[in-house]
């Protein structure tokens, strides 16, 4: 069986770095315990998501299928392409106090797949995000089989949105096997996390103690705050006066 667990993504892309800005307590939580948490769709804004298991097929028996525990069995958590944006502090570091993580679409892949036992093919994909015109987003997801023996189908139905969110440039991880509210795995985020960056309006204070703590339980890779508002020093405009 050939086996899709990489949707969207070509073999020579999987060392292309991802980003996702969390909150300092889920950065913490993520050292303390060592564990990255996925949540269920439904939990994200945007009404068009999850949408094909929604709703019903109908067998070619004519009998109808409702996707309802199908649907309560995915898990998925959102990355980006994009190495910074205003936007993106903006979304998702409200209080100004957000840290983003840098890794590879390989390694976390590598991560989730390593503790999902023997079927992890089946049940654990990544995808990069392809953005459609609404007609052409429900004409997709009509032609998804979402049963295909390979267990990519589920994983595919949350790949694709409307061409409003293209600027998020957004990379999934999934996890298609029922296991609660959430679904949590074990990782390592001294290796996993290349690189953390906090918020450029982050209070200095409050970076040094972040950067103190992290490093004093052992992180020893870059960790530094963006200077995505910082004026240039040494800044220095010419102006020329027009002869008379």
């Amino acid at each position: 069986m050939a086996y899709q667990d990489k949707l969207n993504i070509k073999e020579k892309d999987l060392d292309k770095e991802i980003y996702r800005i969390m909150p300092i307590h889920r950065l913490l939580e993520a050292f303390e315990l060592e564990k990255l948490t996925l949540v269920k769709p439904e939990k994200w804004d945007d009404p068009f998501e999850n949408l094909l298991l929604k709703g019903t097929a109908k067998t070619s028996d004519g009998e109808l299928l409702d996707f309802a525990p199908i649907r309560d069995s995915v898990y998925g958590q959102c990355w980006t392409l994009h190495k910074e944006t205003d936007a993106m502090w903006r979304i998702y570091s409200q209080d100004k106090q957000g840290a983003k993580v840098k890794t590879t679409i390989r390694k976390l892949l590598n991560a989730l797949q390593s503790q999902s036992g023997d079927f992890a093919k089946v049940h654990c994909f990544i995808g990069e995000v392809e953005y459609l015109t609404q007609k052409d987003l429900v004409s997709k997801l009509k032609n998804i089989n979402v049963l295909n023996t390979s267990g990519s189908g589920i994983a595919e139905s949350l790949i694709y949105k409307r061409v409003e969110f293209k600027h998020e440039k957004e990379v999934r991880l999934l996890y298609t096997e029922k296991s609660g509210r959430f679904h949590q795995f074990k990782i390592d985020p001294f290796d996993l996390f290349d690189e953390i960056v906090f918020d450029p309006r982050i209070n200095k204070h409050l970076f040094d103690s972040y950067h103190d703590s992290l490093k004093n339980k052992g992180y020893k890779k870059s960790i530094r705050q963006s200077v995505m508002y910082q004026v240039p020093k040494g800044l220095r405009i010419s102006i020329y006066r027009d002869r008379e």
